[in-house]
Parts: C-alpha cells; structure tokens; sequence
C-alpha cells in the first residue's frame, strides 16, 4: 500500500510542470538564458522550495537514522 502511495506522490509531482508552462512574454530576460533562471521570481522561488524541501528531508533522515542507531545495544568489548 505504501508503495503505491509513494508512486502516486510521484506521479502528481512530475505532473506539476506541466502546469507551469512558460508563455510569450515570461519575464524580462530571455527566456533561454541562464541570467532568466537565476533572476526571474517564478524560478528562484522554486528552486528555494525544492532545496528547503530537500533540506527538511536530509535533517529528518540523519534525525531517524541516529535515533535508529542510538537504539542499537552496544557489542560487549
């Protein structure tokens, strides 16, 4: 079941640029260049959420991942 629960998630996330789509007009740089990505808000404020996104999963990753082995019994010396 969670499987398909993740599959799905994935699914609708890869289908949310498609809602994005760039039109005539989009910003004031060209479109096609570097400086656009970089410069224009759309863009810049997505790219800030996916790294805050994959900030949050990294801390609670190590945050499970130390809990999990703090819960390990030691081997005796």
């Amino acid at each position: 079941m969670k499987t398909r629960i993740w599959m799905l998630l994935a699914l609708l996330v890869g289908l949310l640029p498609a809602s994005a789509l760039a039109h005539p007009g989009h910003g004031e740089t060209d479109a096609g260049s570097w400086r656009h990505y970089l410069t224009e808000p759309q863009h810049v404020l997505s790219l800030a959420g996916a790294i805050a996104v994959l900030a949050v999963a990294w801390f609670a990753y190590r945050r499970v991942r130390d809990a999990r082995s703090s819960r390990r019994p030691r081997a005796p010396d």
